[in-house]
């Protein structure tokens, strides 16, 4: 990215000119100290300055080898990222104290060390909190780690004190040449802000944009998936009409037919007549095979136009006068406000096991129970019919387990118990669904 290229560059200059400041510094001490030396001249100074000032070495050796270190660690800190954030701030505390050590060396003449790492931390540090912390910090350490503010409280000699030992033109070179240094230190430090500030502001709002744009296409792929799931139905509700009437026409009109011929012969010719009726039947039976087939996608009529509990009570109603079988329902579970596909499982469940009951266990009494423990629906039913030795799933029930499976829930079945008391001493059917609740659904 261009923004971080100009950044590393600015960042490298002011390592360099740190670096020349610290020298120049360094190199007019130890120049200065034996000059004096050399010129016989160490009474005099020694009066001026009223101290004894530190071995010539000292100073360049300790300030180049503490910068020296501060440079290595910020090297590795950019090209050994870390994402462990206790030991970054580890490393960050340690260019700090680094600094504090290079001013120090330095007699406090030159603070501006400061700005450097402050500069290098704030692009290394995403914290807030953190970036202000060290804000105040070394921008302390930069405003008042300077000799004319810790003159009062150190031995150090001043650098003005160095100065004086050359004539009035050296020291104009020398002092432009330090606040040439100095404030292209600060100037550099301040564009290096502004564009870290401003390239950070850029990518935030580039940032913005694009999750403006995500979201968008979010939206126009949930529209899209949307319609794409109501053309697929209407594609699928059409196939399915068509080949429900084609089947139905087929087998409806093979049926009248077939019952017409029967009931012209049944007095001219009973066997004949007994012949056709078997047609008729298997017939029907076939035509009911593949009506299942074509239908089992479908949604029943009755939840398209009534909730889930109306539709059971319906389903109940008109079965009992169908049938003439004696329906106990019981309802226990509150209000059944469920999402359409768990509706249409629990709607299945009950139907299924009350055809199951009189066709297969030849029953006049069934028992249905609908309760809810939390989130748990569960669907009971019973009957008084034969049972069956060795229950095989068929077509009802394997759709009915796979239906469930598909959504979570359980079923169970099988013979009950011949010494129940309350005479349902036939076949059980028990179905519990895990339900996803509605806003509103009550619980």
């Amino acid at each position: 990215m261009k923004t971080e290229r100009n950044l590393m560059t600015i960042a490298t200059v002011m390592f360099a000119l740190n670096f020349s400041i610290l020298c120049f510094y360094s190199l007019i001490c130890v120049t200065t100290t034996f000059r004096i030396c050399d010129t016989l001249g160490a009474h005099d100074f020694l009066t001026l300055v009223r101290q004894i000032p530190r071995y010539p070495w000292q100073m360049p050796v300790q300030s180049l080898s503490l910068y020296a270190l501060l440079c290595a660690v910020s090297y590795f800190k950019i090209f050994r990222p870390i994402e462990h954030f206790p030991l970054r701030v580890v490393i960050c505390a340690t260019e700090i104290v680094l600094c504090a050590g290079i001013i120090f060396s330095l007699d406090f003449y030159y603070s501006g060390v400061a700005l450097l790492v402050l500069a290098d931390l704030v692009h290394y540090i995403r914290s807030n909190k953190l970036r202000l912390c060290f804000i105040v910090i070394l921008s302390l350490m930069f405003a008042f780690g300077r000799y004319e503010i810790v003159s009062q409280f150190t031995k150090s000699i001043a650098f003005s004190a160095y100065l004086s030992y050359y004539t009035p033109i050296t020291q104009g070179i020398f002092t432009s040449l330090e606040s040439l240094m100095v404030c292209l230190n600060i100037l550099l430090f301040v564009l290096y802000m502004i564009l870290l500030f401003t390239g950070q502001k850029a990518e935030n709002e580039r940032i913005r944009k694009l999750n403006e744009q995500l979201n968008q296409a979010n939206d126009q792929l949930r529209d899209y998936a949307i319609n794409m799931e109501r053309m697929t139905q209407m594609r699928e509700r059409n196939r399915l009409a068509r080949e429900i009437h084609d089947t139905l026409g087929h087998t409806l009109t093979g049926i009248i037919m077939g019952a017409d011929a029967g009931l012209a012969l049944l007095d001219v010719a009973p066997e004949e007549s007994r012949k056709r009726i078997q047609v008729v039947a298997q017939t029907a039976r076939n035509g009911l095979t593949d009506v299942r087939r074509s239908i089992k996608a479908l949604r029943p009529d009755a939840l398209e136009r009534y909730s889930l509990a109306q539709a059971l009570e319906d389903l109940v109603e008109n079965f009992r006068l169908t049938t003439s079988a004696q329906i106990t329902y019981c309802q226990e579970a509150g209000e059944l406000n469920l999402d359409s596909d768990e509706e249409d499982a629990l709607y299945r469940v009950v139907q299924e096991g009350m055809t199951n009951a009189v066709r297969h266990g030849k029953a006049d009494r069934v028992a249905i129970r609908v309760s809810r423990t939390g989130d748990v629906v569960t669907v009971s039913v019973r009957d008084n019919g034969t049972g069956c030795d060795k229950p095989e799933e068929g077509f009802g029930l394997r759709h009915m387990r796979e239906r469930l499976e598909m959504l979570g829930g359980t079923l169970s079945y099988g013979n009950l118990d011949n010494s129940a008391q309350d005479g349902y001493t036939g076949f059980f059917i028990t179905v519990e669904l895990s339900v996803r609740n509605r806003k509103g659904d009550s619980l």
